[in-house]
């Protein structure tokens, strides 16, 4: 397999015909809901806040905030729950309940196998995220091998995105497509697992896998090219792009072990054999021939 800066990839390597002219030559994540597993995580921690306040979240309402961005998060919560606090900080707290728990998160089931995949395969990637970079920072401890895969990574402070409107709308990904070079709507494929950001990939009109829960209502993911319970589930080559078997190391060839010729050969064993076929004939005449004389 050739790598993402590979000066001379457009033939594709012996033993794999699509590897490096795939369809899709571009990809963008969202952090929060195709690579990191945060969900829960801010889930939990509303849950942990509104509990404070003597109340609790009703199970629809959790499904429902599942999908949200934090700040639409944070504004249901409290007109539904009747919080006592503006949106923002509710939000604000929140957020340091979930910085307390999001220093090390859970990646996706399936992400880094298709991140380190799509980086063999020469795909170029983007990586959108909602928070600003400081947070960023500490999301990603321990794992920055594995975000330096991505060509570009747009946080909520870059100054690229000052006069920029969030999710829905298709600003950051049009950002994002910018950063990637000469990325067309044609060969990029998004992963995303919001709502918001189904439907700024739609408005973009980018094809967008999403990562979505078991219980999520279907009508909710039906903007999505394809849904997926994990990332685990996705076939690169329904996309155009060279399947997981090709990023395997081929089988080493067996060794032909030589098989030592005898000396002898066969044809003296079979001589033999009629040696001995021949010799009992005589023997047999010899005792005739004695009995005769007796008589």
């Amino acid at each position: 397999m050739c790598r993402r800066n590979c000066s001379s990839c457009r033939k594709p390597p012996p033993g794999c015909a699509r590897c490096c002219a795939p369809s899709v030559v571009n990809c963008i994540f969202d952090l929060e809901s195709a690579v990191f597993d945060t969900r829960h995580i801010y889930q939990r921690a509303c849950i942990e806040l509104v509990a404070s306040y003597n109340r609790t979240i009703p199970e629809a309402l959790l499904m429902r905030i599942a999908v949200m961005e934090t700040q639409e998060m944070a504004e249901l919560i409290c007109h539904k729950c009747k919080i006592p606090l503006s949106w923002e900080m509710f939000l604000l707290l929140v957020n340091e309940r979930a910085a307390e728990m999001i220093a090390n998160p859970p990646l996706m089931d399936g992400v880094e196998k298709l991140l380190r995949h799509l980086d063999k395969c020469c795909i170029r990637m983007a990586l959108v995220t909602s928070c600003p970079s400081e947070l960023f920072l500490k999301k990603i401890r321990g794992q920055e091998e594995l975000f330096e895969l991505f060509c570009t990574i747009l946080c909520a402070d870059d100054p690229d995105l000052v006069n920029s409107l969030p999710k829905p709308e298709p600003d950051i990904l049009l950002k994002a497509m910018h950063h990637l070079g000469e990325a067309t709507r044609d060969s990029t494929l998004v992963f995303d697992g919001s709502l918001k950001g189904l439907q700024a990939a739609y408005d973009a009109r980018l094809p967008v896998i999403m990562p979505a829960e078991r219980d999520l209502p279907c009508c909710w993911s039906e903007l999505a090219t394809k849904r997926l319970e994990t990332l685990e589930e996705f076939q690169p080559e329904e996309f155009g792009i060279p399947p997981y078997k090709c990023d395997e190391p081929p089988p080493s060839p067996a060794k032909k072990t030589k098989k030592h010729k005898s000396k002898q050969t066969k044809s003296p064993r079979r001589s033999s054999v009629k040696s001995v076929k021949e010799e009992e004939p005589k023997e047999v005449n010899e005792e005739e021939a004695a009995e005769e004389e007796q008589e």
